[in-house]
């Protein structure tokens, strides 16, 4: 009996652990499935905005609407017409259309200041943003967002607030902006000033030491200004999370990225740095071609240099040297460093030969050369009438203040080049020389200069007729008596088929 006593309970028991095992299960399967119906609930609540009628029942449950932290199509808003303020569910949220007229009733409740950490500007007028220095009023303030205002500048530095952390303002007509805007917001990590209408910065933002992140996209930046502090000031250029993603729209660098530019800007600046000859010099980029290749103009005037540069960055395109003691061209036959060099201003120097440039790639295919106010007084006039024949790129060339010096054969052949390339010569009217009038020296306007002028010949001497002119004139008459024969003897032989008679004496 207790054998069998023994065994009846452990088979019990076994049945108990057994039950209380699927007892778990099903109340698992349960707990799991209400879960489950919660959740989809959970999800339809945030997705229906209409009331949800329930088929068995004549209850309905209305949703709330997700508030959004957005100005768009915010004139649709009951508000926006009077220019209030709204204080909605989410708190410490206000949001303002078209004005903030209500906004002070909306901070405090009984005399009481009520939490504002949200404060959503929508379509501010001028005059009502420049009431925003009243900020402090809302001390626990932290995000600041203002969107499609008519304002076009920042009229006041925000002042200091512990608490706020972000700030955006987009969509605005904002053209100008300090850069001690938001030096006195100590807290400010975030700040959005995409998609306004900005066109350069003074300099980099004073911002706090906490500072994370900057967004400047959307603007319609002038690269012509100083941005290469983005560069140059790694510290402040990194705060600008969006950098790659500035386009220029200025004329000069229309659609290329910002980064780029400013890229080539420092490059050729460091180049010339890193130069001794070039160190005093002003290296600029003055413009980019559609391959992305930078040309950039190295300015050096003024700076007591006797000879050119034997060093200039690569793609340079134009020297400005004036105002020196340079008196030799010739690196620009030989030094490869000026091959890409087509515009030279050479204005002010002492140069006295350019017939050193004669037949070379350089004279074939510069665009402008400035020689004006040097020491020239000859040079070889076909040389240079050849290489402008070749040369369609050439668009001006300056002579004028040099002491020329016109004898016959190279005045006229002055006067001609003068003459012929007018169009690219602006100054043609003013270049003078110097010219015997027997034993007189005289001085006058190239243009205005006569052959009997720079030749001394009388005009009177002019109807005696040179023997070498009289000579020609008799083998032109020659030549033209020999083509009426022949003309003739072919007409007759044509139509009465007679041979000349000198022909029919020919043995």
């Amino acid at each position: 009996m207790a054998m069998s006593y023994r065994r009846s309970v452990f088979i019990n028991g076994n049945s108990f652990v057994s039950s209380l095992c699927l007892l778990l299960a099903i109340f698992g399967s349960f707990a799991v499935g209400v879960a489950n119906a919660d959740l989809v609930a959970g999800q339809q609540s945030l997705t229906l905005t209409t009331p949800i009628s329930d088929t068995t029942t004549s209850t309905s449950q209305i949703i709330p609407k997700r508030v959004s932290n957005s100005c768009a199509n915010w004139e649709n808003e009951p508000v926006a017409t009077d220019g209030n303020c709204s204080r909605l569910a989410q708190p410490g949220l206000i949001r303002c259309h078209g004005g903030i007229n209500n906004l002070q009733r909306l901070n405090s409740k009984h005399g009481k200041l009520l939490p504002v950490r949200q404060l959503l500007l929508c379509g501010l007028p001028q005059a009502a943003f420049n009431r925003l220095g009243e900020l402090q009023r809302f001390p626990q303030l932290r995000s600041l967002t203002i969107e499609y205002g008519d304002f076009t500048e920042l009229t006041f530095d925000f002042p200091e607030m512990f608490h706020l952390q972000a700030i955006n303002i987009s969509w605005t007509n904002l053209t100008h902006i300090s850069s001690r805007t938001f030096k006195r917001l100590h807290t400010l990590k975030i700040l959005d000033l995409r998609w306004n209408q900005l066109i350069q910065l003074e300099g980099p933002l004073i911002l706090p030491h906490t500072f994370q992140q900057l967004y400047l996209a959307g603007n319609p930046w002038n690269c012509t200004r100083n941005f290469k502090w983005l560069l140059l000031q790694p510290d402040k250029g990194r705060l600008v999370a969006d950098r790659d993603e500035l386009i220029c729209t200025d004329g000069k660098y229309k659609e290329l990225q910002m980064m780029l530019v400013m890229h080539y800007k420092v490059t050729v600046r460091k180049e010339c740095e890193s130069h001794e000859e070039l160190r005093n010099c002003t290296c600029l980029m003055t413009y980019m071609h559609k391959t992305y290749t930078p040309h950039y103009t190295i300015i050096c005037s003024n700076l007591q240099f006797n000879r050119l540069p034997s060093y200039l960055p690569v793609n340079t395109s134009s020297l400005y040297i004036n105002d020196n003691l340079i008196s030799d061209v010739s690196p620009l036959r030989d030094n490869p460093h000026y091959r890409e060099v087509v515009d030279m201003q050479l204005s002010n120097n002492r140069i006295t030969n350019i017939d050193i440039l004669e037949d070379t790639y350089w004279l074939q295919n510069f665009r402008m050369l400035n020689l004006h106010g040097n020491l020239l007084r000859k040079f070889q006039v076909y040389a240079l009438d050849n290489a402008l024949e070749d040369n369609p790129q050439a668009i001006r060339l300056l002579f004028s203040k040099n002491p020329w010096h016109c004898t016959c054969k190279f005045g006229m052949r002055l006067r001609q080049l003068l003459t012929k390339y007018i169009n690219i010569v602006p100054d043609a009217y003013n270049v003078t020389c110097t010219y015997s009038n027997g034993d007189e020296l005289r001085h006058a306007k190239v243009l205005s200069l006569t052959r009997e002028d720079m030749c001394n010949v009388d005009p009177v001497d002019e109807w005696f007729m040179h023997p070498i002119d009289l000579l020609n004139c008799i083998f032109a008459s020659l030549i033209l008596l020999i083509l009426g024969k022949l003309g003739y003897d072919y007409y007759f032989y044509r139509y009465h088929g007679k041979v000349p008679w000198i022909v029919l004496k020919m043995p």
